[in-house]
């Protein structure tokens, strides 16, 4: 809403403030208590005069409901804006989700199924236990969905979703990098760094709540770092790790490659420090 709109509402003595968001009290606890107490005046002022109150409902700022704002008041509406939108995101949900389901049910019937429940099973019977996978996988999906809007347990889908990836991305960056640069760190070093993540990230969570998840990732990568840099001190490889070329493709990078892969590491910190509590932009 631009400021002149909004200098030029206008309300009736006898009105109340209400919203149909329910996790808004939550999300900002402080406007909360200021709308009630608010409100409480109003209706005591109202009782006092006889007079009947008003209730205008109000969209309270909300993370979540951002796209919902930009198709209705942001796109131009009636042009074929809003559709195409719409058709882009859905498409970029569904090759995500249909991803994450194939990820999910490979790594069950390849690594679980096969491995060790039933080392001889077909190609047929592995493939009918991914899809059996699948649907399952969806249907625990459906059942857990609608607890996402509990404001009991996060104000935001988005903040639910980064902080259960907390628990593991944070570990495989980290055994991935470590692996790369230090050719002598033994294998234990690796499983330690995604075990120390999920324990690193579970306790800060706990006793260290006022640490903001992504703060929280950047913690818990150099703690794993740590880990796998003590372990390697302690029993290196007898001999580092050669990596073997495999292929005719020539795999150097160019120099425009390496030039923007510099630029976009040092434009991502750049942004990470101008907005975080330190930076200029808070």
């Amino acid at each position: 809403m631009e400021q002149s709109k909004f200098d030029a509402v206008t309300v009736s003595e006898y009105t109340v403030f209400k919203s149909d968001d329910k996790s808004w009290t939550s999300a900002f606890p402080e406007l909360a208590a200021e709308v009630s107490e608010y409100n409480g005046g109003v209706i005591a002022a109202a009782a006092t005069a006889q007079k009947d109150t008003e209730t205008e409902k109000f969209i309270a700022y909300k993370y979540d409901t951002a796209m919902a704002q930009l198709l209705g008041n942001v796109l131009p509406q009636g042009k074929g804006y809003v559709g195409f939108v719409l058709a882009a995101l859905l498409g970029a949900v569904v090759s995500s989700l249909a991803a994450m389901l194939n990820a999910a049910s490979t790594i069950f019937t390849m690594d679980i199924y096969k491995k060790y429940i039933k080392p001889k099973a077909s190609q047929s019977g592995i493939v009918l236990v991914g899809r059996i996978c699948v649907v399952v996988f969806s249907v625990i999906a459906i059942t857990l969905a609608p607890k996402l809007g509990d404001p009991k347990i996060s104000n935001s889908i988005f903040t639910i979703i980064q902080e259960g990836q907390g628990f593991v991305s944070p570990g495989i960056l980290a055994v991935f990098v470590f692996g790369l640069i230090v050719r002598k760190a033994p294998p234990v070093a690796g499983v330690a760094g995604l075990l120390t993540n999920i324990v690193a990230y579970g306790l800060l969570k706990l006793y260290v709540p006022g640490v903001q998840f992504l703060n929280r990732m950047a913690l818990c990568l150099a703690i794993c770092m740590t880990v796998m840099a003590v372990i390697t001190v302690l029993k290196p490889l007898a001999e580092p790790v050669v990596f073997k070329k495999n292929t005719d493709i020539d795999l150097k990078s160019s120099g425009g490659a390496k030039i923007a892969g510099i630029f976009v590491v040092v434009f991502t910190i750049l942004l990470y420090i101008l907005f975080s509590p330190i930076g200029l932009l808070r």
